[in-house]
Parts: structure tokens; C-alpha cells; sequence
């Protein structure tokens, strides 16, 4: 079919070079939007950023600020709680009087109580081993005085005759007030038969037999008590004169304790807080790497035992339950942050100390002046 001149359009020339133009300069548009764009994107993100670290360092300082803050309250608490207790002390204190200022009354009471207890000994252990050595088959000669009618020079040999039946009537009435006094003429029996008899005659043999077997009641059974009756008698001696300081302290038992009931309740608290302090202190520091903890492993194992002592009480200061010995290690892992930090700042401090350098540096220092 023919078509007429008129029904379509010329042709254009370079029409493909037209569009590629305008299809470029659209690209360009869109490139410049989107470079915008990410400029723009990058720009906040490097604000944020900016003020994210601002932000973190602002909660640091503030941290900071608060924990410094925190750790000067619990100073100045302690250095008040440290002069309170001085100053309850003082006047608490009395000195405890001596011996000799003890009341005449009161040394009765420890006299009468000291002489009950020794009778007590004496009506019990000393009446037993009594009886004990009379029931011995080679007491007979000893058990009654000595007949001076058939020995007529007994009495020119022996100037304190003794016997056990003498003993036995002294203890019974009470006369002895002393278990020496006792033992003292027990030995006069033994010692007054070896003086009369020759050596190697049978009562002498006897005396020295027997003897030996009341030395050996005597050191088993009356020598503890004895001793141990010197210290009671010392103890309550003391006892008495402190009980003397007491009465004479300011303000009496009474009040004294309602106050010391409050400083312990005070001191309590002050370790209830220092104990969030280092939780908090924890909590903040940052952790210690990998290659920090083999290197302090390894510095710990050349530290002489005086200076590794030390660090062990670094670990006990946080962690109170450890035990220590002699023969002690920790694991590094276990430990915080906070408790590595310090050991690596002494194991750091001895490498550089000087002669008159302590550990730990004075951390705080008190300008306050004394109250006039």
C-alpha cells in the first residue's frame, strides 16, 4: 500500500548522539544526588560519631568526677570514725591499778577463795594418796610414831619425829593450809627413816620404795593442780583489778557499750560502701588483654618472695576469702580487671622505685586542719 508524503514525520539526523547526551547528563544529575547524599550520610555518621565519643568521654569524666568524689567521703568518714574511737578511748581508759591498790576488802574475797580451793585439794587428792601409800605392805613401820621406849635413842637422832597416822590426824582436823605443808612432812617420814636406819636395812629400803611411789602420786596428781591454782589465783587477781578500771571509766559499762555499738554500726556501714567503691571501680576498668596477662604471669614468677608477698595481698584485698600459705598460687584468669591493673602498677612501681619510694603511693592527703 502507498503511504503519502505527509503521514510520518522526517527522520531526524544524530538523534542517537542527542539522546546518549542527555541520557549522560541525566547519570550526572543522579551521581551528584547520590555523592550528595552519601556526603550527607557520612557527615551525620561522623556527627554522631563525634558525639557518641564526646558523650562516652563526658560519662567517663563524670564517672570520674563522682567515684573521686565518693572515695573523699569515705576518707574523711573513716578519718571521723578513726577520732571518734580515739577520743572514746581516752576517755574510756583508766589505768588498771596495781596489786597493791586493790581494796583490802576485795583481796580478802581472793584470799578465802584461794584457801577453799586449796582445802578442797587437800580433803581429796592429798587424803587419797594418803591412803594409798598407808595401804602399801611395807608402810607398817611408818604408819604410827615411833616407840622411844624400845628405840631409846631415837629421839637424840631425830629432832621432828613423823608419821603417817600424825599426817592422817592433821589432815582430818584441818590443820595443813597448804598440799606443800602435806608433802613437806611425808617427806620427814621417809627421810627421818633413812636417817635413823643404816643403808641397805630394811626399813631404809622401804622408806626409799615407798618414797619413790608417793613422788610419782605426788608429781601425777598434786604438781598440775598446784600449778594450775597459781594461774587461776593470778587471773583472778587480774580479773579484779580490771574489773576496778572499769567501775572508775567515764560514763560507766552501759554507756560505753551503746557507743561502741554505734561506731561499729558506723564502721560497718563505711566497709559496706568502700565495698561498692571497688565494685564500681571494677566495673569501670578496662579489661586486660591476652598478651598483658602471659607477660605479668611471667613477671610474677621472677619477683623475690618479700615483693610477691605483697602482690598476694593485693589479691587478698579483693578477694578476702583466699587463702594464703607459703606454698600459694592464684589463677589470673579468675582475677578482675581492677585487681590485675593494680598488680601490673606495683610489679611496674618496682622496676623504677627508689630508695625512699613506698607501696602504695599516698593516694589522698588530708588538708584538714584540727578543730581548736
Amino acid at each position: 500500500m502507498a503511504t503519502e508524503a505527509g503521514d510520518f514525520p522526517p527522520p531526524l539526523e544524530n538523534s542517537g548522539v542527542l539522546v546518549s547526551e542527555s541520557s549522560k547528563q541525566q547519570q550526572q544529575e543522579e551521581d551528584k544526588v547520590l555523592e550528595s547524599s552519601i556526603k550527607r550520610n557520612t557527615s551525620d555518621t561522623d556527627k554522631r560519631k563525634r558525639r557518641r565519643e564526646e558523650w562516652e568521654k563526658l560519662k567517663e569524666e563524670t564517672e570520674r568526677f563522682e567515684s573521686h568524689r565518693g572515695l573523699g567521703n569515705i576518707l574523711r568518714r573513716a578519718e571521723d570514725l578513726l577520732s571518734e574511737t580515739d577520743a572514746l578511748a581516752k576517755r574510756l581508759h583508766v589505768p588498771i591499778p596495781t596489786e597493791a591498790e586493790v581494796p583490802l576488802v576485795e583481796k580478802i574475797q581472793l584470799k578465802k577463795a584461794h584457801e577453799k580451793r586449796l582445802t578442797d585439794m587437800l580433803s581429796t587428792v592429798c587424803k587419797k594418796i594418803l591412803t594409798f601409800i598407808m595401804s602399801n605392805k611395807w608402810a607398817l613401820p611408818f604408819n604410827a610414831p615411833v616407840n622411844t621406849n624400845i628405840y631409846g635413842d631415837y629421839l637424840e637422832k631425830i629432832k621432828t619425829p613423823m608419821d603417817f597416822g600424825t599426817i592422817k590426824r592433821k589432815l582430818d582436823g584441818g590443820i595443813y593450809k597448804h598440799p606443800e605443808q602435806f608433802v613437806e612432812d611425808v617427806r620427814l617420814v621417809f627421810n627421818n627413816a633413812r636417817t635413823y636406819n643404816k643403808p641397805g636395812s630394811d626399813v631404809h629400803v622401804m622408806a626409799s620404795t615407798l618414797q619413790e611411789k608417793f613422788e610419782d602420786r605426788y608429781a601425777a596428781s598434786i604438781v598440775p593442780r598446784l600449778v594450775e591454782e597459781v594461774k587461776r589465783t593470778d587471773a583472778d587477781m587480774m580479773e579484779c583489778r580490771r574489773g576496778i578500771a572499769e567501775k572508775a571509766a567515764l560514763g560507766g559499762r552501759e554507756r560505753a557499750d551503746g557507743e561502741c555499738a554505734g561506731l561499729i554500726q558506723a564502721i560497718d556501714s563505711l566497709i559496706s560502701d568502700i565495698d561498692m567503691e571497688k565494685l564500681k571501680a571494677a566495673a569501670r576498668c578496662q579489661p586486660v588483654d591476652r598478651a598483658s596477662k602471659e607477660r605479668i604471669c611471667e613477671q610474677l614468677k621472677e619477683l623475690p618472695e618479700e615483693d610477691f608477698g605483697k602482690v598476694l595481698g593485693i589479691v587478698t584485698h579483693h578477694y578476702p576469702g583466699v587463702k594464703t600459705s607459703k606454698e600459694v598460687s592464684f589463677d589470673v584468669e579468675t582475677l578482675d580487671a581492677l585487681c590485675l591493673r593494680q598488680i601490673m602498677d606495683y610489679v611496674e612501681f618496682l622496676k623504677h622505685k627508689g630508695t625512699n619510694d613506698t607501696w602504695p603511693p599516698q593516694a589522698f592527703t588530708s588538708s584538714r586542719k584540727k578543730k581548736i
